[in-house]
């Protein structure tokens, strides 16, 4: 029988699930609506990474990565409820 970690317990051996997100393409395009360094941009960042998170992107028009995903099928909502 293998142990699980609790949460507050690291276990030896135990995968820890991926929960990052980073675009690249996002970056890019906050910088050029705000200067980097500034409140205004760290409001920005949030607000913007927070509804890539979810799926809906602010620069998807404007995107080629989100593009090549639509093309791909349909990017589902699933976190809207967060």
């Amino acid at each position: 029988m293998k142990v699980n970690g609790n949460g507050l317990v690291e276990i030896y051996g135990e995968k820890t699930k991926e929960r990052g997100f980073f675009c690249m393409k996002l970056l890019a395009f906050l910088n050029t609506e705000a200067e980097p360094g500034t409140e205004a941009y760290a409001e920005l960042w949030e607000q913007r990474f927070n509804e890539a998170k979810l799926g809906a992107c602010a620069y998807r028009g404007k995107c080629p990565i989100y593009a090549r995903t639509a093309k791909k099928g349909i990017q589902q909502n699933l976190f809207a409820q967060l």
